[in-house]
């Protein structure tokens, strides 16, 4: 069935999918850290220029539904991402608060981390908006609404949460727990939800924790550095 734009409502082949994968690991990947190196921006953003490409290439291929944007049921699921991502954000004041509770503040592996100025400059504002906003937007259409949809056409939903953690790890180098959970947590949102809007809270969520983490509660880091 298709809506009145003509475009199809259901995902394309996996052969699609794979070609775009080996397209971005065996080429812009090695391409971006062998000559991109001394363009920092580039050697940045790379990644997020390629995947916005495919998103862009979908949209025109695509029904929206198709990549998880369904209006059916959109306030349970913003309600499930407003509640995730609450969550994880919530518990950054209450742990720097735990830390001043049990006297750990006067320890010296939370000393000599003081708090930056979030609104330094424009560019840090903008950067800010950037990794908060749009760049959690282009991943999840990219890694749950395009990848992780054809990996759950394929195999199990249990596999396919997990092997969607693992290729988000590897796809940018972010060898850490913390971006196979958001892989992971991501993914099993959109299976339990079956769109994108919980995924993309939480991942927007996780995002502006980061940079509440770098900013405000710097000392945290020292606690969930495992993470990162």
């Amino acid at each position: 069935m298709q809506n009145k734009s003509n475009k199809p409502d259901t995902l394309w082949s996996s052969n699609i999918t794979v070609s775009i994968l080996c397209f971005y690991f065996f080429f812009i990947l090695p391409v971006t850290n062998i000559f991109f190196r001394t363009n920092s921006w580039l050697f940045k953003y790379s990644d997020i220029i390629y995947f916005f490409a495919v998103v862009l290439f979908a949209l025109y291929r695509l029904n929206v539904n198709a990549l998880g944007f369904p209006t059916k049921h959109l306030k349970q699921h913003l309600v499930v991402g407003i509640i995730s991502g609450g969550i994880l954000l919530i518990s950054l004041p209450l742990l720097d608060f735990g830390i001043d509770l049990t006297g750990l503040a006067d320890h010296e592996l939370f000393a000599n981390r003081p708090k930056n100025n979030i609104l330094d400059n424009l560019y840090s504002l903008t950067e800010y908006t950037l990794v908060i906003s749009l760049i959690p937007l282009i991943e999840q259409i990219f890694f749950t609404g395009i990848i992780f949809q054809s990996l759950l056409k394929k195999i199990n939903p249990i596999l396919a949460i997990y092997a969607s953690g693992v290729i988000y790890t590897l796809a940018g180098f972010k060898l850490s727990l913390g971006t196979f959970g958001l892989g992971i947590t991501t993914s099993f949102l959109f299976k339990i939800t079956g769109s994108l809007y919980a995924s993309l809270l939480f991942h927007m969520s996780c995002a502006t924790g980061g940079v509440l983490l770098e900013n405000v509660y710097p000392r945290l880091t020292t606690i969930l550095g495992f993470l990162f």
